[in-house]
């Protein structure tokens, strides 16, 4: 792991995930973080994440593996960062116990640079998990059936 750049977020992050470690993904946040999932649910502070993944991991993610595909940093300053990563979670099961289809998703994290005995190493202070709909609609349309996704582009 080099603690040293802001991409061992999203490394260690798939590395706790893929051990389905609530406390272990965690860690990865400052205490006062924040992280809006794929469903727009919003959860402050590192306790309230480590609880909504906690309970993902026992209900709905518990055999699934993340993976990571392109991630590219943002510097912003010396100590702090975006860091934006595709994802794919394949295993997630459906309420009835189901195996959903892989979901892919895009991760966004704000990071900050901490440093301590061992040296430098980066928290994320926000986290949001953007899902990538498939067939690449422009956006979604609210109607009183339900969100349907729309092109506004041939």
């Amino acid at each position: 792991m080099n603690r040293q750049s802001p991409k061992s977020i999203v490394t260690d992050f798939q590395r706790a995930w893929n051990a389905h470690d609530a406390d272990a993904l965690a860690e990865l946040f400052v205490k006062d973080a924040d992280f809006v999932n794929v469903t727009g649910l919003w959860w402050t502070t590192k306790e309230r994440i480590r609880k909504a993944h906690e309970f993902g991991f026992a209900h709905i993610f518990g055999s699934s593996t993340m993976n990571v595909g392109r991630t590219e940093i943002r510097m912003l300053g010396a100590d702090h960062a975006v860091v934006h990563a595709r994802v794919t979670v394949t295993g997630q099961h459906t309420p009835d116990g189901q195996l959903a289809e892989d979901r892919r998703t895009v991760f966004s994290f704000v990071v900050t640079r901490l440093h301590d005995e061992q040296g430098d190493y980066w928290r994320a202070v926000s986290a949001q998990n953007t899902d990538v709909v498939p067939g690449g609609p422009d956006t979604h349309v609210n109607s009183p059936d339900g969100q349907t996704a729309v092109r506004y582009r041939d």
